[in-house]
C-alpha cells in the first residue's frame, strides 16, 4: 500500500469524530487495513465482545457483489446498520470503508430486547442507544454524501497507478489540510495558488444574507469579481449549489452564461467549481480554472477535487480544535472558580460568585440565584445583568415549582421561556439531596447546539455552587455552635443548677421538635434558644443577629410566664421552648396550664412524654424578599494596577455588560472598548473574562 500510513489514520479520526462513528477499512476480502478508530460506544462494545463474528459476516458480505462507487447502509445485526462503499483502484485492488454503528429511528425497545438477550452482562443498553446516531431520510443522504467524499479521498491515497509528481502534490495538500490548524482556508489557498502554478485563477463564494458572495480571488485579471453575488442556480456557479456536485465547463467565453462574469470584468475561458460542505451545514463554492487556456487535463481536474477535500477536512478540523479550545477554556475557569469557592467557604460570597460567573460563562443577558431562606422561610432573589422587570414574578414562580414540598420539578437543567420570549436556563442547587437554590440565567439567540453546551457547563457550575453552600452551611454552623457552647458553659461558671436546667430542657426539646419533624435548622434554633435561656433576648439577638432565637426565647418565656401572649399566636419554636421548659423545671406533665391541654402542639407533647404518638407538622415556605443590589466590588478594582478607564471597564464586565453596552456607557466606541478589556486580561494575565472575575473576586476577599 504505497500511501501515509499516517495520514489515512489522522483523516479516518477526523470523519470518526465529526459524525460520531467508529470507522475502519479493509481489503476486498475483509481483512482489516486499518483498526477501528471512534467513539461510537455501540459499535465498540459490541466489537470488544465479539469482534470475529462480526468481521466474519464483513467478510462474506465483502466477497459478494458489492455495488461500486455507492455508499449504502448493510445491517451487521438485526436494526443495526453500518454504512459502507466499496473503492476499486486501478490496479483491480479493491478495499472497503465502514462507519457504524447506527440504528433506525423508532426501533430502540425492539434492539434493547434483543441486545439484553444476547448478552447478559450488565449492560446500560439504553444509554447506549440514546447516543447512537438515529438513522432518518434527511440524515441518510448526509452520511452518504461525506462517505463518497472519504471513499474519493481514500482512493487517491490507495492509488499506485498515480502520476508521481500529482501524487506528491496530492499528499502535501492532504497534509496541509490535517496538520497546518492555525492556518485558516484562505491562507492555504493562497499558499497553493502561490507554490502550485495549476490554474490561471482560484476563488471563494460564500453564503452572505440569503445570497451568495464571492469572498475570496486569487490571480490576474480577476479581481473586479470580488464582491460578486449570485443566487442558487443562476449561472455556473448557481447551478454547482443547486446540484451539490463538482462540475467544469470548457470553452465558455461564448457561452451565454458567462455574461455573468463579463459584467464582472472578467473573462474565463475554462471554469470548474467544487461545493464545500462547512461543519455548520453551510456550503462554500471553490471555483477556479483559466483566462488563456479553454480546458482541463484529468489530473488537474483531480488535483482541484483533491484541493477542495483537503480545505472542507480542514474546516472540520480547525472547528474541532476550537471547540476544544473553547471546552479547555472554560473547564479553566470553573477550575479556577471551584477553587475560589471552596477555599474559604461563605454563603454570600457563594451566592455572588455563581450570579456573575454563571453571567459570564455563556455570555448571557441576565443571571440570577434564588435561594432557599429556610431561617426566615423566605426566599432571596440576586440578580445580575438585564434582568427582565417582572423578575420577581419569575422568581416566584421558580420557587413555587422547585420549592414545593409536592414539587416535581426534575433534578436536572430545565429551559423555560418567560412572557417575553427570552429563554432561561433554571439549574438546581442541591443540599443533602435538597434543592438549595436555583441558578437561572437568560440566553440570547442561540443554536440548539450552542444550548446544550451552556447547560452542560451551567449544570457543572450549580453542582459546584451546591456542594461549597453546603461546606459554607457546615462552618457557619460550627460557628454557631461553638459560640452557644462557649456561652452555655459560662452560665456553669455561676450557676450550675441554671445550666444544668437549660441542658436538660435543651435535650427535651431537641428530641420533642425532631419527632414533630420540623425543619434541622428549626430544630437548631430551638435547642440554641433553651441553652441561652438565661440570657436577655437583647443580648442573645446582638449575638445572634441573622438567627430567630431571641424570638424563640422571648416567646417561650412569655408563654411560660403566663404573658397576655396567647398560645395559638405564638412560633412553634417558641411553643416547643414553653412546653420543655414547663416540663423540665417539675418533671411533671401537671406543670402544663389545664388551660392549654386542648391545644394540639401541647397533647403532641404529652403524648411523646407518655412514649405514646408521634405528630408531624409541615411548616411551608411562604413570601419572597429581593436583594437586587450585589456586592460592590468597586473598591477592589481600584486597588488593582489598573488604568482609571480600565477600571470603569473592568467594573462593567463583572456586572455582565458586552463590548457594545460598555461603549454605550461610557460613549467611546466598541474598538476602544476591546482594547481596555484586552490590556486588563494582559495585566491581570488571565485569558477570558471569567478569569478576570475570578481574580478580583480572590482579592476582595483575601484582603478582606
Amino acid at each position: 500500500m504505497n500511501v501515509n500510513r499516517e495520514l489515512l489514520e489522522e483523516i479516518q479520526s477526523v470523519y470518526a469524530a465529526k459524525y460520531g462513528f467508529t470507522i475502519w477499512l479493509t481489503d476486498e476480502n475483509g481483512e482489516i487495513v486499518l483498526p477501528p478508530s471512534g467513539n461510537n460506544e455501540l459499535c465498540n462494545v459490541i466489537l470488544n465482545k465479539e469482534q470475529e463474528n462480526i468481521l466474519t459476516k464483513i467478510k462474506q458480505g465483502a466477497q459478494k457483489a458489492w455495488p461500486i462507487h455507492t455508499p449504502f447502509f448493510y445491517d451487521i445485526l438485526p436494526g443495526v446498520y453500518v454504512l459502507t462503499i466499496s473503492i476499486p483502484l486501478e490496479n483491480a485492488d479493491k478495499y472497503n470503508i465502514f462507519a457504524g454503528f447506527m440504528i433506525e429511528d423508532g426501533t430502540e425497545e425492539l434492539i434493547i430486547e434483543q441486545l439484553k438477550t444476547a448478552y447478559q452482562d450488565d449492560i446500560n443498553w439504553e444509554a447506549i442507544l440514546a447516543e447512537t446516531p438515529l438513522i432518518t431520510p434527511s440524515g441518510k443522504k448526509v452520511w452518504k454524501d461525506w462517505m463518497k467524499k472519504v471513499g474519493m479521498l481514500v482512493s487517491q491515497l490507495l492509488s499506485e497507478k498515480t502520476d508521481s509528481s500529482l501524487s506528491a502534490l496530492q499528499n502535501e495538500l492532504f497534509h496541509q489540510g490535517v496538520q497546518e490548524r492555525d492556518r485558516n482556508i484562505t491562507h492555504l489557498l493562497h499558499d497553493f495558488f502561490q507554490h502550485k502554478q495549476v490554474f490561471e485563477f482560484l476563488g471563494l463564494a460564500e453564503e452572505q444574507e440569503n445570497s451568495y458572495v464571492v469572498t475570496e480571488v486569487i490571480g490576474d485579471g480577476i479581481d473586479a469579481f470580488q464582491g460578486a453575488q449570485f443566487s442558487p442556480g443562476e449561472g455556473f456557479l448557481g447551478r454547482v449549489l443547486l446540484t451539490g456536485e463538482f462540475d467544469f465547463w470548457e470553452n465558455i467565453d461564448k457561452d451565454p452564461r458567462s455574461i455573468f462574469f463579463k459584467r464582472h470584468q472578467f473573462k474565463p475561458k475554462s471554469l470548474l467549481c467544487y461545493p464545500m460542505k462547512q461543519h455548520d451545514g453551510s456550503t462554500k463554492l471553490l471555483f477556479g480554472g483559466n483566462i488563456n487556456k479553454d480546458g482541463f487535463s484529468s489530473s488537474e481536474l483531480e488535483l482541484v477535487k483533491t484541493l477542495a477535500i483537503m480545505l472542507e477536512a480542514h474546516s472540520v478540523i480547525h472547528h474541532l480544535q476550537s471547540e476544544n479550545d473553547n471546552q479547555l477554556r472554560r473547564l479553566s475557569s470553573l477550575i479556577e472558580i471551584s477553587k475560589l469557592m471552596v477555599a474559604a467557604p461563605d454563603l454570600k460570597r457563594i451566592v455572588y460568585i455563581l450570579v456573575d460567573i454563571g453571567l459570564n460563562l455563556v455570555e448571557g443577558t441576565f443571571s440570577c440565584l434564588i435561594l432557599k431562606d429556610i431561617q426566615n422561610d423566605k426566599v432571596k432573589l440576586i440578580s445580575r445583568g438585564k434582568a427582565p422587570d417582572s423578575i420577581g414574578e419569575y422568581a416566584k414562580d421558580v420557587a413555587k415549582r422547585f420549592f414545593d414540598g409536592n414539587s416535581r420539578e426534575p433534578q436536572t437543567p430545565t429551559v423555560q421561556v418567560t412572557e417575553d420570549g427570552d429563554r432561561v436556563v433554571e439549574c438546581p442547587l442541591f443540599n443533602r439531596g435538597q434543592a438549595v437554590g436555583i441558578l437561572c440565567v437568560g440566553l440570547s439567540n442561540q443554536s440548539e447546539a450552542q444550548l446544550q453546551e451552556h447547560i452542560n457547563y451551567l449544570e457543572t457550575l450549580s453542582i459546584m455552587g451546591g456542594a461549597s453552600l453546603q461546606l459554607a452551611g457546615k462552618e457557619e454552623e460550627q460557628y454557631e455552635e461553638n459560640q452557644v457552647n462557649m456561652l452555655s458553659r459560662a452560665i456553669a461558671q455561676f450557676d450550675k443548677e441554671a445550666y444544668a436546667e437549660a441542658e436538660n430542657t435543651a435535650n427535651l426539646a431537641g428530641k420533642y421538635a425532631m419527632n414533630l419533624g420540623l425543619d434541622a435548622a428549626v430544630i437548631k434554633e430551638i435547642i440554641y434558644a433553651c441553652q441561652l435561656s438565661c440570657y436577655t433576648p437583647e443580648f442573645i439577638r446582638e449575638t445572634f443577629p441573622e438567627k430567630r432565637i431571641d424570638l424563640i426565647v422571648k416567646e417561650g418565656k412569655a408563654l411560660v410566664e403566663g404573658s397576655p401572649l396567647l398560645w395559638e399566636e405564638a412560633s412553634v419554636g417558641g411553643q416547643v421552648f414553653a412546653l420543655a421548659m414547663m416540663y423540665s423545671r417539675s418533671d411533671s406533665i401537671e406543670a402544663i396550664p389545664k388551660e392549654i391541654i386542648g391545644n394540639e402542639t401541647v397533647q403532641a407533647f404529652i403524648s411523646f412524654v407518655m412514649d405514646s404518638r408521634v405528630i408531624e407538622e409541615e411548616i411551608d415556605l411562604d413570601g419572597i424578599s429581593t436583594e437586587r443590589k450585589i456586592d460592590s466590588v468597586t473598591s477592589t478594582i481600584k486597588e488593582m494596577d489598573l488604568s482609571p478607564r480600565e477600571q470603569e471597564v473592568l467594573d462593567l464586565v463583572i456586572q455582565g455588560l458586552n463590548n457594545k453596552e460598555i461603549a454605550q456607557e461610557l460613549y467611546i466606541s466598541g474598538h476602544t472598548v476591546k482594547n481596555h478589556v484586552t490590556k486588563i486580561f494582559q495585566k491581570l494575565d488571565v485569558p477570558d473574562r471569567a478569569h478576570a472575575i475570578s481574580k478580583v473576586y480572590q482579592l476582595k476577599y483575601h484582603s478582606s
